[in-house]
């Protein structure tokens, strides 16, 4: 048994085996090969922090300032005389006798004259007429008659009243007027003797 040889069959048997064994290698190293990606990977994305001259991103909005109102600085009240419409100063009158006397007077001031404004006696002799009457509306700016009805006193001499304007709380202001009458006597008549 010393020169025994393998047979060719067993030969060629193991030469398959071997060839066989070498090929499996070889398709296992072409799939490992291929499975390899060829384009290199992306760099790493890196983020970068705002700059002070970008404004971080805000989902809210910015608040707008409400506006402001200014209030309206409170309106002057004022009055200054015009003229005499009726009355002359000094005009003469019987007792009892009954007659309008009217200023024009200009408001003068900013506040318009309306219900509230009244014109007051503030010294002398009423002559018969209330102590208050109401003024007249007028805007700032605008003249407007102020009147009163005056009756003359029964005992002759010279009598004067002296108004005011007065705002609807209770402050006196602007010029005041006056009107001076003079009442004489009745005249005396004769009467005939039978």
């Amino acid at each position: 048994m010393s020169g025994l040889r393998p047979a060719p069959f067993a030969v060629l048997c193991l030469s398959l085996l071997w060839l066989s064994a070498c090929g499996a290698n070889r398709t296992a190293t072409t799939q490992t090969a291929s499975a390899t990606p060829t384009t290199p990977p992306p760099p790493p994305i890196t983020r970068v922090p705002p700059t002070a001259t970008q404004p971080a991103p805000t989902d809210t909005p910015t608040p707008t300032a409400a506006p402001t109102l200014t209030p309206e600085p409170p309106c002057t009240n004022d009055a200054a005389f015009v003229e005499d419409m009726t009355i002359p100063d000094g005009k003469q009158f019987l007792p009892g006798q009954v007659e309008n006397k009217k200023w024009n007077v200009r408001n003068s001031g900013t506040c318009d004259w309306s219900v509230g404004y009244r014109l007051v006696l503030v010294s002398g002799d009423s002559l018969g007429a209330p102590s208050e009457a109401a003024l007249y509306p007028a805007k700032a700016g605008t003249v407007s008659p102020w009147e009163i009805t005056m009756t003359a006193p029964n005992t002759p001499g010279v009598y004067t009243g002296r108004w005011q304007a007065r705002d609807p709380a209770g402050n006196l202001f602007g010029d005041t007027v006056y009107i001076e009458i003079e009442v004489i006597p009745l005249p005396v008549t004769d009467t005939p003797t039978p």
